[in-house]
């Protein structure tokens, strides 16, 4: 078929007198337009949807993409917030996380129902049913090759705090910061720990 295509735009091209030069103008213009349209399309940027995190990256929403660089901005974060406290002079964080993001992925999933009745020879049937599930998950191309579709990511669970602080104020400092991180990272009073800075 595309040879087809071919022959005859040659043939009309290859046309006598007026007729000749008018579809020879024509096929120069169309080729023209279809070579810049191509040009074009060949330099225009992939769109990728939801691309893959970079290790270390943050996203729009500010979310960090990796389990430590996650922690590492909420101590930083509380670090600074802890510091605005009256008669702290220097603070530091250190924050043990239960496990690393759980991620929730789109799928696809197929449920086929089949049902049978049986005849047996004294007269009697019986109906079997048989329902089967099948679960895809979907997948999307990236730059480097396909990864599947999140829909939903859980941040990581914090399982205690240790916090120690330079300042005046002794052990009242001590408790009012404890209070602090428990209500800041909705922590019992239990895995957070607070000691003085040497």
């Amino acid at each position: 078929m595309g040879e087809q295509i071919w022959q005859r735009i040659v043939e009309t091209l290859q046309g006598k007198g007026e007729k000749k030069g008018k579809y020879q103008n024509w096929f120069i213009i169309v080729a023209v337009i279809v070579g810049i349209y191509f040009m074009y399309i060949s330099a225009a940027p992939k769109n990728v949807l939801n691309p893959a995190p970079i290790t270390g990256s943050v996203d729009k929403a500010g979310v960090v993409s990796t389990r430590t660089d996650y922690r590492e901005q909420i101590e930083h974060k509380l670090g600074n917030d802890l510091k605005t406290i009256k008669g702290v002079k220097d603070v530091r964080v250190f924050i043990t996380l239960a496990s690393g993001a759980e991620y929730e992925y789109l799928e696809n999933q197929e449920t086929t129902t089949s049902t049978t009745q049986e005849d047996d020879g004294g007269g009697g049937s019986r109906i079997i049913s048989e329902e089967r599930v099948r679960t895809e998950t979907v997948m999307q191309q990236n730059g480097s090759g396909q990864e599947a579709v999140i829909v939903k990511e859980k941040t990581p669970q914090i399982a205690g705090v240790l916090v120690t602080v330079k300042g005046e104020g002794g052990a009242r400092l001590l408790a009012d910061i404890t209070a602090a991180v428990g209500a800041a990272l909705d922590l019992p009073a239990h895995r957070i720990q607070v000691l003085e800075m040497d």
